[in-house]
């Protein structure tokens, strides 16, 4: 789009531009005659307008789909009734007559045969009792079941074939594993996983979209984009994905594909918070705690650290065992500090081994990082 008709028309059509493409299963990318810069003063718009813009687009694009072409009320119609109408009489008047010498079956199948010829429509057929087929198994049983059982993985492919969302995503899920070969029953090959999670998400489907912004993100199976990771984690943001909501926030914390904002990025954490995400609830408690993008509150830091750590998240016992460690919105314990640190360092957190090290040659508070 050129410099004076992006100008014109304002990032708000931008924004409709590429919800349009991405609802009429366009490619994924920006659209022709787009630049990166437009999208992202596109993307600069407030999380409000942004989802005026993507509901407006959602329901115009649903109700353009629905619409089925009806019968055209012309002349040639109406002679086609009257003659089938005037064949049906005639039927009924030679059938009584047939019928007493035996010849009904030969005019039915006579007629029917000549109707079938001139008519470009199908005559009635009666009614028949057909066994009702058996409800297709679940897609979370059929991908339980693919890591052994070859006839499950190729449901799930027919599934994916015929445009099923879930079955996509659930395939690309198994392209993308980690696992050998000996494991499972289909390779890894991170290109043909992110085709399919790039079906599923022009489908709708908001799991599909976090995986799309997350290989833009990575480069898994395509080139690295930060634009568009952060397009397409903000697509199942909106959709109310936790997980997509607080990678939107370190989009805008580190500013990746977009300005960066910690306001923003708090509102997007809040948003994943108020869904018990504990990732949302770390982001945000350290947010709190140096009153970055909010006004400080170290208690409420705490209290946020303290609620993921009930669900056994690694990262918010080494920002307790920082609070402790520090006396950061509670009273300095060194004692409970190592015992979080210890925690964290047990979930895998890479960071806990260098605090606890800190903390047993009874280091200053000064040498603790403000983040991990």
């Amino acid at each position: 789009m050129s410099a004076s008709l992006a100008s014109r028309l304002g990032p708000e059509a931008v924004l409709e531009a590429v919800f349009a493409q991405a609802f009429a299963g366009g490619a994924c990318k920006l659209p022709a005659g787009f630049t990166k810069a437009d999208l992202r003063a596109a993307l600069a718009l407030k999380p409000a307008v942004q989802t005026s813009i993507y509901e407006r687009s959602r329901l115009h694009f649903r109700s353009q789909g629905s619409l089925a072409a009806r019968p055209a009320n012309s002349t040639a119609g109406r002679w086609v009734g009257l003659a089938v109408a005037v064949a049906t009489v005639t039927s009924i008047c030679l059938a009584g007559i047939l019928s007493q010498c035996g010849l009904l079956k030969v005019y039915t199948s006579t007629i029917e045969a000549v109707v079938k010829s001139v008519l470009p429509v199908a005559l009635p057929q009666p009614l028949r009792q057909t066994p009702a087929l058996p409800a297709p198994k679940p897609v979370a049983q059929l991908l339980a079941q693919a890591i052994r059982d070859p006839s499950a993985l190729a449901a799930l492919q027919r599934r994916a074939a015929t445009g099923d969302a879930s079955a996509a995503d659930a395939l690309a899920s198994l392209l993308d594993s980690q696992r050998t070969q000996d494991e499972i029953t289909v390779p890894k090959d991170d290109k043909a996983a992110f085709a399919l999670y790039e079906q599923a998400a022009r489908a709708g489907n908001t799991d599909a979209e976090f995986a799309v912004g997350q290989a833009y993100q990575r480069g898994f199976g395509i080139a690295p984009d930060a634009t568009l990771a952060t397009a397409w984690y903000r697509a199942a943001a909106l959709n109310g994905l936790a997980s997509a909501q607080t990678s939107l926030g370190f989009a805008y914390q580190t500013g990746l594909g977009i300005a960066r904002d910690d306001s923003a990025a708090a509102l997007w954490f809040a948003r994943a918070a108020a869904q018990s995400d504990p990732s949302g609830e770390t982001a945000l408690g350290y947010l709190e705690l140096y009153g970055r993008g909010v006004v400080r509150d170290r208690a409420q830091a705490i209290a946020l650290f303290s609620q993921a750590a009930t669900r056994n998240f690694g990262p918010a016992f080494l920002a307790l065992g920082y609070c402790y460690a520090q006396g950061l919105g509670t009273t300095q314990n060194l004692a409970l500090a190592s015992q979080y640190f210890l925690k964290a360092n047990q979930s895998g957190v890479a960071q806990a081994k260098s605090a606890l090290a800190m903390l047993g040659s009874s280091e200053t508070e000064a040498n603790f990082p403000l983040t991990p």
